[in-house]
């Protein structure tokens, strides 16, 4: 731990952040030089106006310290076993996964465990969103993100994603999954996680044997039409 001296007070740097204290410094944009007096403040708990006259190399610093701190990671012996959510759980995570963990970083933890230090809480998400690529790599047919002749789904990491969009689709697939039956939608989220999304794909394929099927039948009848 490291302290500085502003106008004859003493300040130390933390050596470990609270979950409430990353996400007050997550919303600051920390490429933009006129956000350091207030990331810096946010960090040692200062008014930020007693920190602009401090030189930007200082500055530089105390925020690439800063930076340092918000990466850090800490594992715990209390990681919730990611095989074992349900469904509900599944879309809660998904979507706050598309709002950004620096809004929703706290929701997650309800699920994932919870925690008040940032390290811990991260290492947490960081387990979460490789778990989420791994299922989504193995239901990537179903899900729609196989090109034609692709076996593996390709990263598309700068596309937008819009969060109203994610919550509406799987609203979507719960209330079809549920037979538009109101009283049965909680029941399908308490449903195993894996569970479901094998009767998913199962549904998938047997709808795609189906319209494979119908295309044959028509393609059969326009040519006997055409015969005659």
């Amino acid at each position: 731990m490291f302290e500085i001296t502003i106008d004859n007070k003493q300040y130390k740097f933390p050596t470990r952040l609270t979950v409430d204290k990353w996400q007050e410094l997550a919303r600051w944009d920390m490429q933009v030089e006129d956000n350091f007096p207030r990331l810096i403040a946010g960090l040692i708990d200062c008014d930020w106006r007693d920190l602009k006259d401090i030189e930007l190399g200082q500055q530089q610093i105390m925020v690439g310290y800063c930076i340092s701190l918000m990466n850090q990671r800490r594992d715990t012996k209390d990681n919730l076993d990611l095989a074992t959510i349900n469904f509900g759980q599944w879309i809660d995570l998904d979507v706050w996964t598309s709002e950004g963990f620096d809004k929703s970083i706290k929701k997650a933890l309800t699920i994932l465990g919870d925690t008040p230090w940032a390290d811990e809480a991260l290492q947490k998400i960081e387990r979460w969103l490789d778990y989420r690529t791994w299922i989504y790599r193995q239901y990537a047919e179903m899900f729609g993100l196989l090109e034609e002749g692709e076996e593996e789904p390709e990263e598309d990491n700068d596309k937008p994603i819009d969060h109203n969009d994610i919550i509406s689709g799987w609203y979507t697939i719960v209330c079809s999954l549920a037979s538009e039956n109101l009283l049965w939608i909680d029941s399908i989220t308490e449903q195993p996680l894996l569970s479901t999304l094998n009767f998913m794909a199962y549904q998938k394929r047997k709808q795609i044997a189906e319209n494979f099927q119908q295309l044959k039948k028509q393609r059969e009848y326009d040519l006997q039409r055409r015969s005659r």
